[in-house]
């Protein structure tokens, strides 16, 4: 396969040639999880695979409707993730966080029993109402379980942990603060779904119909886990193709489309893959900064400049940094994304750009 094919099919997959999802249910399931980490990008995340949505519907979604999640999940990120969805995702992806944070929480002097403590403790903490992690500390530490004035680290790796038991998740955020819940009160009608062999076989499958084509290591860096099993309990479903070189696979058949889009920070198609050739050595360093993705532009599947969003009251501004020259048939797509973009934040945008040659 050429490189660009490749990258023609990835796009489709994810979702950004014919903005399939009419739900922000149906967005976040595209990609099984959308990062989330930074909370508007995460939103902006639905945007660039749905139409007709606005920032509202995904509020909404998150904190009325409660059909869209938001915890710790993959690799131990936040993510939005179908409510119908968390509990098996969960389950599947916490034996390996644990193993991976032993050696971190130990050194935070939470032991087994800690922990344990802890979990109980948050269970009365967080009944009935979202907490903040001030709340959730302050609690912790009249309960005996933390001191006052305790490393900030050691109530986030609590909750963390908490997390991977399927006790708690993320609720509505107060300002600039996430709240934390129990999941039985805030989703107690979510599924159990599939686990063991069954949660592996489906998150294998899930990655490459929306990733695909991609090798085993692309599987293993966008979920943290071994790929050897995932891939062997679907290998029969699975096509083996060439991705840059190296043996990979597909997962059915995809139509390769030329397609423009504005992808928020942090966004799945520039963490779900090892090899990055999407963009070019030259400019890595501007998007990839220390733990920090910047929103780009992407072309036909390529990294071809950045932007950023400065918002006052209804109006803001695009400032977007080109890469490289533009076509016509681009421009008139930037163009068509940004007022996309005005109607799903729901005000003004104008758009001051420049080229780097």
């Amino acid at each position: 396969m050429t490189a660009d094919r490749v990258l023609l099919e990835r796009i489709v997959r994810n979702g950004f040639v014919d903005r399939p999802a009419t739900s922000v249910g149906q967005a976040v399931r595209l990609t099984t999880a959308l990062q989330a980490q930074d909370p508007v990008a995460g939103r902006l995340g639905v945007r660039v695979r749905s139409g007709g949505l606005t920032d509202a519907d995904v509020r909404r979604a998150l904190d009325v409707d409660r059909t869209v999640v938001k915890s710790s999940l993959l690799r131990g990120t936040i993510h939005l993730v179908a409510a119908e969805d968390l509990r098996w995702i969960t389950a599947l992806v916490a034996p390996q966080l644990t193993r991976d944070l032993r050696t971190r929480w130990a050194g935070l002097g939470l032991s087994a029993e800690v922990l344990t403590r802890s979990a109980e403790a948050l269970q009365r903490i967080l009944a009935g109402a979202p907490r903040t992690r001030a709340d959730v500390a302050a609690s912790l530490a009249d309960a005996g379980i933390i001191p006052d004035h305790t490393d900030p680290a050691v109530t986030t790796h609590l909750l963390f942990h908490a997390s991977t038991l399927g006790l708690v998740c993320r609720g509505p955020d107060v300002g600039r603060d996430a709240t934390f819940v129990l999941v039985d009160d805030w989703v107690p009608d979510a599924a159990v779904g599939p686990s063991g062999d069954g949660a592996l076989a489906e998150l294998a499958r899930r990655y490459f119909a929306a990733y695909s084509p991609a090798t085993a290591a692309d599987f293993t860096t966008w979920s943290g886990l071994p790929a050897g099993r995932a891939i062997g309990l679907i290998r029969d479903e699975l096509t083996p193709c060439e991705v840059f070189g190296r043996p990979g696979f597909r997962l059915g058949e995809v139509e390769p489309a030329l397609g423009v889009a504005l992808l928020p920070a942090f966004d799945n198609y520039l963490l779900g893959y090892r090899d990055r050739p999407f963009i070019s050595s030259e400019r890595r360093g501007e998007v990839y900064v220390g733990g920090v993705i910047r929103p780009v532009l992407l072309v036909d599947g390529r990294v071809t400049g950045r932007w950023q969003l400065t918002r006052r009251g209804d109006d803001g501004i695009i400032r977007l940094r080109v890469f490289e020259a533009l076509s016509r048939r681009v421009r008139g797509a930037i163009e068509a994304e940004i007022a996309d973009l005005a109607g799903f934040i729901g005000i003004n945008l104008d758009m001051q750009a420049d080229t780097c040659l």
